[in-house]
């Protein structure tokens, strides 16, 4: 799988998770996790990031 195979298929799932957020199934704080844990689980260049954030307030948190 290529690189660009991979943008392609989280700029998709990125756009089915508004979708879902429209549709008032989940909160938007809800399919926002949803977003960001799929950018961690693919690891793409976004979920650095992501796992930063995650980091930083963690640590935040908890010390």
């Amino acid at each position: 799988m290529t690189q660009s195979t991979i943008y392609v298929i989280d700029a998709f799932l990125f756009l089915f998770t508004v979708m879902v957020a429209r549709s008032r199934e989940v909160r938007w704080y809800q399919a926002f996790l949803m977003v960001m844990a799929g950018f961690l689980l693919a690891m793409t260049p976004m979920g650095y990031p992501v796992w930063w954030t995650f980091r930083f307030i963690g640590d935040s948190f908890f010390g």
